[in-house]
């Protein structure tokens, strides 16, 4: 049988190894568990927000719901609006609100201006927007925000 001889000359190194030993076994625990944990246990549930929502016909929603009155001599318009940018008020200015409209045009508008026929630019804030339809306010909110990769890195 070998025989262990204590050398206290060698206790500082064989220190220092027995405790880098310790730590590279407890990360490797660690590593072990997190990644069981994320690979074996069930995905969470979609919250309220994530499920998908079955568009509504807009006759079933006015029955439900009742519909506003428009003015008189303002035509309803179908334009698909979404928020790129806002600029707020200076002093002495007025902000304005950086729009794409039907995805064909995007426009910076002030404040108090037409977007188009029967719609127009209320009030800018930080946020949202708040746009006026026949005299009927409505507020147009940032659009969702999509997660975006990296590109690759470049290797020459």
């Amino acid at each position: 049988m070998p025989r262990f001889t204590f050398d206290r000359r060698q206790l500082p190194q064989t220190s220092l190894v027995i405790v880098s030993t310790l730590g590279a076994l407890a990360l490797l625990a660690w590593v072990l568990a997190y990644w069981s944990w994320i690979w074996l246990l069930p995905r969470p549930e979609p919250r309220g927000e994530d499920l998908p929502v079955a568009a509504a016909n807009a006759s079933t929603l006015g029955a439900l719901f009742g519909v506003a009155p428009r003015a008189a001599g303002t035509p309803a318009t179908s334009l698909a609006l979404k928020l790129q940018g806002v600029v707020a008020a200076a002093a002495d200015r007025r902000g304005y609100a950086i729009l794409q409209i039907d995805a064909k045009k995007i426009a910076a508008v002030l404040v108090g201006d037409e977007i188009a026929p029967g719609v127009k630019l209320a009030e800018v804030h930080p946020d949202h927007v708040i746009l006026e339809r026949g005299g009927l306010r409505e507020t147009l909110n940032w659009p969702p925000k999509s997660v975006t990769t990296p590109p690759p890195p470049v290797t020459r």
